[in-house]
């Protein structure tokens, strides 16, 4: 493979970029942990004024909001919007406008000079892989560039070349085995049940109980109240119109903090006798309003593990592991059993990886199995990135860089060939 001016990718410093539904992760891989986590929402606001960081799209009457900081001040008609669908980049006009920012605002390099790594869902398409190769090559001039699939990732971040990936996101939760760092494919097993379901729940536990999510931009100020009584509150009467958009978004960020301070999974399937015995946790609304939650934080992270009436067609986690590892060959089952590894934000739920470990030995009395799910929710939360920082600076995978002379050459359609990508 030629490379152009550049023998040895990874001795240039990568730029590794994991994309998911709910955030994106990049930074320099000689970096302990990404750079920089900014939402995969961006915000966009129609101002009747040609906006000149776009003056090369079509969507020129269209200025962009990007990172957390920004798209928190309310903006009388900012309207709000994930770039992602499924795991894959849907809106490319936006994606554009974050990689500028990125490059511009938070790494501070000119693209030309360092080779990158993306991550990807084992489900993305052939066409938009292709694409972002197109805007890499095209328009950000990177010397080389790697695709790797994030389960195959995440494994590299643990050093197991063959095992089972249990990722929990924002969108899914999907069990996806490897074998010597590729993904088999055939056997992925997924459900829609995520960390978006879980905030879904507690809006909908919340709403039944009388419970109101005020965002806390709308608090002027707040005085001190005993649980359970009446919060007293003031809103701020000097805000911009906001959209809806907005809005949720803002009242998401506060469904987001009460799933992350107060559920928590149970040891054991729920057993109604044994409930008011569980720990119970203290939480406090932003306009003042608070109380002790006691088993329903239990409650409604049950659903990941043991599906209730509602939902008898879904498969409970380790129902998802047994039947994706039911789907290799049966000379792989023992090794991917032993290296079943937990990754992905919506794991930290408190009690989660406890829970897997105890449904799984349940089911495998007479089988050998391990169970890794590091304990820093860094290396958790940011597996992928991690694995792709060590694979990108790891020598023996320079054959997997397609570098810029031969996209030139030979186009696309080399990523899909030669074990060009994990």
């Amino acid at each position: 493979m030629s490379a152009g001016r550049f023998d040895n990718f990874s001795a240039h410093n990568p730029i590794v970029f994991d994309v998911g539904s709910h955030s994106i992760r990049f930074g320099y891989s000689e970096s302990n942990s990404p750079n920089s986590d900014i939402p995969a929402v961006i915000g966009s606001l129609l101002d009747g004024t040609e906006s000149t960081a776009r003056n090369d799209r079509i969507k020129e009457d269209l200025t962009y909001y990007v990172d957390t900081n920004t798209l928190c001040v309310p903006r009388e008609g900012m309207e709000l919007k994930n770039i992602m669908k499924k795991g894959m980049i849907e809106d490319w006009d936006a994606f554009e406008y974050l990689m500028d920012y990125a490059y511009s605002k938070c790494l501070f390099t000119d693209p030309k000079h360092h080779p990158v790594l993306f991550t990807e869902t084992p489900f993305n398409l052939k066409q938009k892989r292709e694409k972002l190769l197109e805007l890499m090559f095209e328009k950000y001039n990177v010397p080389g560039i790697i695709i790797c699939k994030n389960a195959a990732a995440a494994a590299f971040s643990c050093s197991i070349p063959t095992g089972v990936i249990v990722d929990s996101g924002a969108t899914h939760t999907s069990v996806i085995p490897i074998h010597q760092g590729y993904v088999m494919c055939n056997a992925i097993v997924s459900t829609s049940m995520g960390g978006n379901k879980m905030l879904k729940r507690c809006d909908e536990y919340l709403d039944k109980n009388k419970i109101d999510i005020i965002p806390h931009y709308l608090v002027a100020k707040k005085q001190r109240v005993k649980a359970r009584e009446v919060p007293i509150w003031s809103m701020k009467n000097t805000l911009p119109k906001v959209t809806d958009t907005w809005h949720n978004y803002m009242r998401k960020s506060v469904l987001e903090d009460f799933q992350h301070t107060v559920l928590e999974v149970a040891e054991n399937p729920l057993d109604n006798d044994v409930l008011l015995n569980y720990p119970t946790c203290h939480y406090e609304f932003p306009n003042g309003y608070n109380q002790i939650f006691g088993d329903e934080r239990f409650k409604i992270p049950e659903i990941l593990f043991y599906p209730d009436n509602e939902h008898k067609t879904w498969l409970g986690l380790s129902q998802l592991v047994h039947l994706s590892v039911s789907m290799c060959k049966r000379n792989l089952r023992n090794v991917l059993y032993d290296n079943i590894i937990l990754t992905g934000g919506n794991s930290l739920i408190k009690g989660f990886a406890r829970r897997l470990y105890c449904d799984i030995a349940t089911d495998l009395k007479h089988t050998r199995f391990k169970l890794t799910a590091p304990v820093n929710s860094i290396n958790r939360r940011f597996g992928a990135w991690i694995g792709g920082s060590l694979l990108g600076i790891t020598d023996k995978f320079n054959h997997l860089w397609l570098s810029s002379s031969d996209y030139h050459e030979s186009g696309t359609d080399q990523i899909n060939v030669n074990y060009r990508y994990m």
